[in-house]
């Protein structure tokens, strides 16, 4: 296990309690980023012809396992932290979702066994992971998914960087991003086809590895990405793009959150019953969502 996974595992087995209560929080002034996520992979579920069993990777507390449960399809949760699947194993029995399961299991030890899924999610994960994981990520999910099988996973956005104004921005100006981040946010705006996105200089983009200003996640590096990249990988690795999609949209930079959290929660939430799908508010998105699906 990497520095990146031992910090990871450790952040969330002392926070356990905490992230269940995040999960569940309701208010309206409150921005619920794993709400937000969890809602996209349903929409893709929905739209879907036929799901009999969904996997999802790093499942936290259980919240997306034991909604997808509630419909009657067969949703397993993996996840490396012990408190967080204790915690979403009681969640389903509460609930009595006998279609929910729960495993503390590493994802990259799993083998397939007969065992296939209709969709593989994976919402707050490929960013504790290497960009050498997220290419085994992508081919092991590949594998384990049935013929036309959904991918839906989260990223933290790079694009945003530019839109912070903060060190995170400092730093991409110091690698000479900036152009290539810009033109790609400009592609984005006009709505440009993604399919054309993994052309653009952006693609290329090598990952940021200096340790980052603290995040809410008492780990040193979280990756980012921005939708050409991960275009890009996810083509290489054998998947056809059906979406990209913005997930906590800030109207204002990243300041007016900490100082002005009610008003930022109002804007953002506002920001978000627009955003389903729509590429141009990507920039200004702190995450975004990919739906890809097994050629």
């Amino acid at each position: 296990m990497k520095d990146q996974q031992k910090q990871t595992q450790d952040f969330f087995h002392r926070y356990a309690a905490d992230w269940l209560k995040k999960a569940s929080t309701d208010e309206y002034t409150n921005v619920n980023v794993i709400q937000q996520r969890n809602d996209y992979v349903l929409d893709v579920i929905k739209e879907r012809k036929k799901t009999v069993q969904t996997l999802d990777v790093g499942c936290g507390t259980g919240e997306l396992v034991c909604a997808i449960a509630k419909s009657n399809i067969q949703a397993i949760g993996i996840d490396f932290a012990a408190d967080m699947i204790a915690l979403a194993k009681k969640n389903a029995e509460k609930a009595r979702l006998t279609k929910a399961t729960f495993s503390c299991t590493d994802f990259f030890s799993l083998q397939k066994e007969g065992n296939t899924y209709d969709v593989i999610s994976a919402n707050g994960f490929i960013e504790y992971i290497s960009p050498e994981q997220l290419t085994e990520f992508m081919k092991k999910s590949r594998e384990l998914l049935n013929e036309h099988g959904s991918l839906v996973f989260g990223s933290r956005n790079r694009l945003f960087n530019l839109f912070s104004l903060n060190s995170f921005t400092e730093n991409e100006r110091a690698e000479k991003t900036v152009d290539a981040l810009l033109e790609e946010s400009l592609a984005l705006a006009k709505n440009a086809d993604i399919n054309n996105l993994q052309k653009l200089p952006s693609a290329s983009l090598p990952a940021t590895t200096k340790k980052q200003a603290k995040t809410g996640i008492d780990v040193e590096i979280r990756y980012q990405y921005t939708p050409a990249q991960l275009i890009k990988k996810l083509k290489e690795n054998g998947f056809d793009i059906k979406n990209v999609s913005p997930i906590h949209i800030h109207g204002m930079i990243p300041e007016v959150k900490e100082n002005h959290p009610k008003i930022h929660g109002t804007i953002a939430n506002m920001l978000q019953s627009i955003a389903n799908n729509n590429r141009r508010l990507i920039p200004y998105a702190s995450s975004f969502m990919t739906h890809a699906v097994r050629r």
